[in-house]
């Protein structure tokens, strides 16, 4: 229950008495038999009555204002449930290997991992890695830059050299204050002339890299870092991750070693990223500036929940993942409903939700018969609890009640750990995480504080306004000077935070025209956009990321025999920042 709810009690109240007083003037013999006068009722029956009702009143009152949002919930638990749940804490954590256990051919952690962070009121919150990683006997000796240059110092440990290295790519996070990482991000995939592996201690000539060898990481679907439902638009996706946690896209990954002739380098050589341009101000590069060994870590696991007895006098249950700390825990989603009838003998049901698209089987949704099941998120009604409740409740075909014929549900549920990641203490030398599989791993550490939840406005007038994302195709967004492009962009900022809101002032203008490009031996017609940014609402963020993502998700609207091409341009540099290469969806075209 919210602090608002106060302000319709109280309305509703002094409504009844106002009420209540003409009441008594108009009839006052009836009146009198309430012991009703016009500023007090003497009958202490009587005055709980009219605070009940008051209290009923705020309530449908409070829903009428809030434009009903169990219909729009419902459709953005269909379309966009991205859009409902609440954002768990995010975090990216560096596993330090135990070099003398790791074996040549590399030590593969899987994404999904399991790391328990130290206890904190008595519970120990629980994440999961987001991308794969590979332990290598490895480390970043050195790294520095000077005259337009970025060296990086690998070496390796057991005794292995680069002869028998047999990995042909090497992952990097980039670490350090905000305002330094993301342009370094820029200079690295904007800005690099050369790559060369330089023999450290031996006269061995440089073995060149294409410029073309670094990727960055993030943007593709296995490297999503929320779950995502498949009926959602991908490019959506990239802007709620983008906006809720910039640092999983300071991943970039180095290519192409295994063709590279390294057999003399020994253990240890040098990564020489020569520039194009001069970087501006200068910004520090160290060995921790290149993290290995790294990947982002999100706040989510799977739960069962208490199980839900069927009463049919109740319209709806609450959703309990766990009766000891209920305080320490928040209902991400629900992925599956079902139910045990005890007699005449035990037979398991799985009911399906009520504006599911399709049925498991590939039929007509409407041909089925029974029981479905809806679910309503609301802001949860302790004091002092920012968190979510979510609650259950079952229905026909026609939207009527209904109730199972299931004496017992059970829920399989993903959930978080509420607000207690925020406060984690982290910097921990010996480590902030345990890793729940057996791995050489000497310590496992938080290298970007685990974040706040984030929780999307539950009111409906919010909702109706994500809804709106129906309306807009690729070239309603570019129209009116990129008008649209900002308010899609706003959607995405939950908290509405100074920050972003900086970032999409920072679009100066969106412009775009029909062209025609040559992708390989035909001729192909599409759109080249192109977005002036004013650099200055940049500070303590990207600029060529944020454009990364643009037109990743520019991309993503394109339709099958179409492109979209973005041009990236800058008000303080007067000139083209970059131009991107033909794009459908997941696929550049050359």
């Amino acid at each position: 229950m919210g602090d608002d709810f106060l302000d319709y009690y109280e309305k509703e109240l002094s409504f009844i008495r106002e009420m209540g007083s003409e009441f008594a003037r108009k009839y006052p013999g009836i009146a009198g038999r309430l012991l009703l006068e016009p500023d007090r009722c003497e009958d202490p029956h009587v005055e709980r009555l009219i605070e009940a009702f008051a209290l009923i009143c705020a309530r449908m009152h409070k829903k009428l204002d809030d434009d009903f949002p169990e219909i729009t919930q419902s459709l953005l638990n269909v379309l966009y449930p991205h859009c409902t749940n609440p954002i768990p804490s995010l975090s990216v954590v560096r596993f330090s290997p135990l070099m003398k256990n790791v074996p040549d051919t590399g030590y593969l952690v899987p994404k999904g991992t399991t790391l328990f962070s130290r206890a904190l009121d008595g519970v120990r919150c629980r994440f999961a890695t987001a991308y794969p990683v590979t332990l290598w006997p490895m480390e970043v000796a050195h790294a520095a830059l000077a005259d337009q240059v970025i060296t990086i110092r690998l070496k390796l440990h057991n005794k292995v050299t680069f002869a028998r290295f047999s990995s042909d790519s090497i992952r990097f996070y980039l670490n350090g204050q905000r305002q330094h990482t993301f342009q370094l991000y820029e200079q690295l995939l904007n800005n690099v002339s050369r790559i060369e592996c330089v023999a450290v201690g031996k006269k061995i000539p440089p073995v060149a890299l294409t410029k073309n060898s670094i990727r960055p990481v993030g943007f593709d679907e296995q490297e999503m870092l929320l779950p995502f439902p498949r009926q959602s638009f991908k490019g959506y996706r990239l802007l709620l991750e983008y906006f809720a946690f910039p640092e999983k896209y300071l991943f970039l990954e180095l290519s192409g070693l295994s063709s590279a002739p390294l057999g003399d380098f020994g253990d240890t050589l040098d990564l020489a990223i020569h520039l194009d341009h001069p970087t501006g101000p200068s910004f520090p590069v160290s060995a921790d500036t290149f993290c290995l060994h790294a990947t982002p870590a999100v706040n989510l696991f799977s739960k069962i929940a208490e199980p839900i007895r069927i009463e049919n006098r109740r319209a709806e249950y609450r959703v309990v993942p766990e009766l000891r700390s209920p305080e320490a825990m928040e209902i991400f989603s629900i992925d599956q409903v079902s139910g045990m009838s005890d007699a005449p003998a035990p037979v398991t049901r799985v009911y399906r939700p009520l504006y599911e698209i399709t049925r498991p089987d590939g039929g007509s949704i409407g041909d089925v018969e029974g029981v479905w099941w809806l679910m309503q998120r609301k802001a949860s009604g302790t004091a002092g609890d920012r968190g979510t409740e979510v609650f259950l409740s079952f229905c026909d075909l026609a939207s009527d009640p209904a109730d199972p014929p299931d004496e017992t549900v059970t829920l399989r549920l993903t959930c978080s750990n509420r607000d207690l990641p925020g406060a984690l203490p982290w910097g921990d030398p010996a480590g902030d995480f345990d890793i729940e599989a057996a791995a050489p791993v000497e310590a496992t550490n938080a290298v970007v504080r685990p974040t706040a939840v984030r929780r999307p406005a539950l009111s409906g007038a919010s909702q109706w306004r994500l809804i709106s994302h129906l309306s807009l195709n690729h070239l309603s967004l570019l129209e009116a000077d990129g008008a649209a492009l900002k308010d899609m962009l706003r959607l995405y900022d939950f908290e509405d935070s100074p920050a972003t809101r900086q970032q999409t002032n920072g679009i100066v203008s969106v412009s775009f025209r029909h062209v025609t490009r040559r992708i390989g031996a035909l001729i192909c017609r599409g759109v080249e956009v192109t977005i002036e940014f004013d650099e200055r609402q940049f500070v303590g963020s990207g600029v060529y990321l944020f454009a990364s993502v643009l037109e990743r998700f520019l991309g993503e609207y394109v339709s099958l025999n179409s492109f979209v091409q973005l041009v990236a341009k800058s008000s303080q540099r007067k000139e083209v920042m970059k131009k991107w290469p033909p794009r459908n969806g997941d696929r550049v075209l050359l």
